[in-house]
């Protein structure tokens, strides 16, 4: 590597923007190697304080000029108002990872000139238990795929995938955690209304989902309903009222309305897009 300090830039210190930035430190990156733009003055001090030794700024020309490697971590809509003012200060070189949903990396390759990757992380990456989805851009190299994946990789796991998958798998894997938070805090309600004390519900919930979680990594769901499921016994009786209230078709068509709208976003920023350009 002969030396080489690869520099990066964050645009959005925000939650997910934040926890990249956190991460990179942990992994060994020096904070000095790192910069960051926030949206407001005030949000500078706070930001400083969460990541001592970034360079935090308001001025995303500034953030981006001499990085290596850029990470676009700002909200949908934000996305042409952010890229706009410093398209010409990027350049060719230079590794853009877009952790946006819904903005494809084709329309991110059309206002900038550097190569482009997008990333699916979801809220794991908080506690570096994260799982992020990469889709190359049309001039992202096989290197720049792997740079990429040993960012997020060191949040969790990390795949490689087409995206044409980023709609679905944004779905799934980004809003999943809080699908999942409405199923564990629905286990924890259900024992307060069978009379279990507040703090032993909500462990007893908990756990279990931790440990179903960890069984699914290892067998296949039907295997999992087969060995704790007896004739005639307990668990079949709740298997029925799920299957007769419709439980897994409606958590497909959760996942299934929640990827159309990520498809309309995409549609709509796109068209934003070439408005604004046009005009």
């Amino acid at each position: 590597m002969g030396g080489f300090i690869a520099r990066y830039a964050i645009i959005g210190l925000g939650k997910i923007g934040t926890a990249i930035a956190k991460s990179l430190i942990k992994s060994g990156v020096d904070p000095s190697s790192i910069s960051g733009s926030v949206r407001r003055v005030e949000s500078i001090n706070r930001v400083g304080r969460e990541l001592p030794g970034v360079f935090v700024s308001t001025n995303n020309a500034e953030v981006v000029k001499d990085a290596d490697v850029v990470i676009l971590a700002v909200k949908p809509y934000q996305v042409l108002d952010a890229l706009m003012p410093i398209r010409g200060v990027l350049n060719s070189d230079q590794l853009l990872i877009s952790v946006v949903a819904g903005v494809t990396t084709g329309i991110i390759e059309g206002l900038v000139p550097s190569k482009v990757v997008r990333a699916m992380p979801n809220i794991g990456i908080v506690i570096e238990r994260g799982v992020t989805a990469i889709a190359p851009g049309s001039r992202a190299s096989e290197d720049d795929v792997k740079r990429a994946c040993g960012i997020f990789g060191s949040m969790g796991r990390c795949v490689v995938v087409n995206e044409r998958y980023m709609d679905a798998i944004t779905a799934i894997s980004g809003s999943g955690p809080a699908f999942i938070a409405l199923i564990l805090e629905a286990l924890w309600e259900a024992g307060l209304l069978l009379g279990i004390p507040t703090d032993i519900s909500w462990e007893l919930a908990v756990g279990t989902l931790e440990t179903s979680a960890e069984l699914l990594r290892f067998k296949r769901p039907w295997e999992v309903v087969e060995e704790v499921t007896t004739p005639g016994g307990v668990t079949i009786r709740g298997i029925k009222v799920a299957e007769e209230g419709g439980l897994r078709g409606l958590i497909m068509r959760m996942i299934e309305e929640t990827a159309r709208r990520g498809d309309e976003i995409s549609r709509e920023i796109e068209e934003s897009i070439r408005s604004k350009i046009s005009d």
